[in-house]
């Protein structure tokens, strides 16, 4: 899991992590430098740039809601090189703190009344539309290599990491740690967000600590309830509407032996 491949290092991205290398139940492994997980790009340097094109990426995919992207940009359109495609798995998120007597959309974490993955079900099948789509467009024929992003890289992206994982065949016991490789981002990313954002900082002071906890049992937990739901994840992904076909051509691209 601590393989020096897997993070991409960036002055201003933190959490960018490749998903290859994870050995498949059929004896092959996932193939590096193809399909990445991120948090948000619209922060990178002049530095970064220049090594995210390096990366040779034909996809962005931006799960941030249409408030978010609003808020604080997008990935700089001088990336012209490939195609960014924004699909939204959260309403309105506003990431400000929030005053008193203020609405808010809740904050995708587990809560307290909530068994652990019950709420990364909830977002998957409420937002099962935009779900469906990002499998559409990484199983088209030039998609790849490609990444697929939110705010941090947590949630929504872990969402759509372990039922890739999964689709592909990765035991559980490794699509946990990958999940949990998110808190290894907080060291750098919390000073930065700090420095460069008091907002977003203000508003992730406001989160319980107990709400901000990354724990493998709530990735685990997500895909025991889509299992005991819908069969698998691969079934909840046709329940959603994903073609047979794309799962099968994603997964071709996806795996070497």
């Amino acid at each position: 899991m601590g393989d020096p491949q897997r993070h991409v290092e960036f002055e201003a991205c933190f959490n960018f992590r490749d998903l290859g290398g994870y050995p498949t139940a059929d004896g092959g492994q996932v193939r590096w430098g193809t399909l990445y997980r991120s948090d948000t790009l619209h922060r990178l340097t002049d530095a970064d740039a220049e090594a995210f094109r390096a990366l040779g990426l034909h996809t962005v995919i931006d799960l941030r809601s249409v408030t978010e992207v609003d808020d604080h940009g997008r990935l700089d359109p001088a990336h012209d090189h490939l195609a960014w495609h924004h699909v939204a798995m959260l309403d309105n998120l506003r990431l400000a703190p929030t005053a008193p007597g203020e609405t808010q959309v809740p904050v995708p974490l587990p809560a307290d009344d909530l068994t652990p993955g019950e709420g990364y079900l909830g977002i998957a099948e409420r937002f099962g539309a935009s779900l469906a789509r990002v499998f559409e467009l990484l199983a088209a024929d030039d998609a790849l290599p490609a990444v697929f992003h939110c705010t941090s890289g947590k949630d929504r992206t872990g969402i759509v990491a372990a039922l890739t994982l999964d689709l592909l065949g990765v035991d559980d016991g490794v699509i946990a740690d990958d999940y949990v490789l998110t808190a290894a981002s907080r060291a750098r990313s919390a000073p930065w967000i700090q420095a460069n954002e008091p907002e977003f900082a203000a508003f992730l002071r406001q989160i319980p600590v107990e709400r901000r906890v990354i724990s493998g049992e709530t990735i685990l937990g997500f895909l025991d309830l889509a299992r005991a739901k819908y069969g698998s994840g691969r079934d909840l992904l046709l329940h959603l509407g994903v073609h047979d076909a794309d799962l099968d051509a994603l997964r071709g691209r996806l795996v070497e032996h």
